[in-house]
């Protein structure tokens, strides 16, 4: 089963990816933080708490077979991932839109980041090129080191971050192509990694009993002061060249993108939960893959085939065409791929026992599924 309410928080991702690249300079100025700094950061900590709670939880089902248990887990982001991206890339290729028409070998490897680092430019794959690195380094990571050091690795993840980042101003180096690199990006990552650990109980992910009572007051005091002081900084430091954010930024509001999304794990009620559970926003959500990948270009080939347009026409022509073919990609391409996987090598694989009834996330009691 899915927790639907990640649906919901994934659909407010991509709509505020998409105002940092169609609201235009006025708009973003006003969203604190920045609109797509906020998505991309969400969808970073989504990533890292439901890939890990999937990972512990199966290598504890099957720990006489790790290489199943890795197999399962790359043939299912395979063919979630590579078929929507390599379609994407392939017809902006076809089409001649840049910047993607030469540097399509370097998207094609997942090293769109690493082209940004040594080209310059702005590639709006590169954090798809973050998230395939770490998944292809993370599942390792948990499978060889001892439960009991996990938190001291996650830790140690962001740790290294930051010495990432100085030394990236010690070198003199652009701060915002740089450290697009993986290990500019382990914090949010790692705050995503650190929920699924301490919510993995007794061989069961997403159970969160712990979030109460004290803990839940402090995690929730945190959290809040952290997005308040990133405010803040962003209100008062400039974007270029202000090093205080660069360095603070994402350890501030890790916290709050862990407790967002622990929210939405667990269920909100309320106005907020009325939200989060409208069906059109969750759809929003399980699309937002399709959206991310092809928003950013509907510009360029709007504006190739049909030339200029005035400002409002354009708007809802990009609209329309984003929406319509990422509808159509999700019910006719991507879910019908995915239904390929269960030919794949998880067959072999025990599925782990769901956990007592009273340990699921209350009030809403939903599994997780980052597929």
């Amino acid at each position: 089963m899915r927790m639907k309410q990640l649906d919901s928080l994934r659909g407010i991702a991509i709509f505020l990816v998409m105002i940092e690249h169609f609201g235009g300079a006025a708009l973003n100025s006003w969203i604190p933080i920045g609109a797509g700094s906020v998505g991309v950061g969400l969808f970073f900590t989504l990533s890292g708490f439901l890939i890990t709670g999937i990972l512990l939880q199966n290598l504890e089902a099957n720990r006489e077979d790790r290489r199943a248990v890795w197999l399962d887990f790359y043939a299912r982001r395979l063919l979630r991932l590579l078929p929507p991206y390599y379609a994407v890339i392939l017809l902006l290729v076809v089409l001649d839109i840049p910047p993607v028409n030469d540097s399509w070998a370097w998207d094609l490897a997942y090293l769109s980041n690493v082209h940004m680092a040594l080209h310059g430019g702005d590639r709006v794959f590169w954090s798809l090129s973050v998230e395939e690195q770490f998944y292809l380094l993370w599942p390792f990571a948990i499978a060889f080191a001892p439960r009991r050091w996990l938190v001291s690795v996650i830790l140690g993840m962001c740790a290294l971050t930051l010495l990432f980042k100085l030394g990236v101003v010690l070198a003199g180096l652009d701060t915002r192509n740089v450290t697009r690199l993986l290990f500019g990006n382990l914090v949010l990552l790692g705050a995503g990694c650190l929920l699924a650990v301490a919510s993995f109980r007794g061989g069961h992910a997403n159970c969160f009993d712990w979030y109460q009572g004290l803990a839940r007051l402090w995690f929730t005091a945190i959290a809040l002061l952290g997005l308040a002081t990133a405010i803040l900084s962003w209100l008062l430091f400039p974007k270029e060249g202000g090093l205080v954010r660069y360095f603070t930024n994402d350890l501030l509001v890790g916290a709050f993108y862990a407790w967002l999304v622990l929210q939405a794990a667990i269920g909100l009620n309320g106005r907020t939960g009325a939200v989060f559970d409208n069906p059109a926003l969750q759809y929003v959500g399980q699309i937002s893959y399709g959206l991310y990948l092809v928003h950013n270009w509907m510009p360029d080939i709007v504006e190739k085939y049909l030339g200029p347009l005035p400002r409002y026409q354009a708007g809802a022509i990009v609209l329309a065409a984003t929406f319509g073919l990422c509808i159509l990609s999700w019910h006719f391409f991507e879910k019908p791929i995915l239904g390929l996987k269960r030919h794949f090598w998880n067959a072999g694989l025990r599925k782990p026992v769901p956990p007592p009834e009273e340990e699921l996330p209350s009030p809403r009691r939903a599994g997780a599924s980052a597929y």
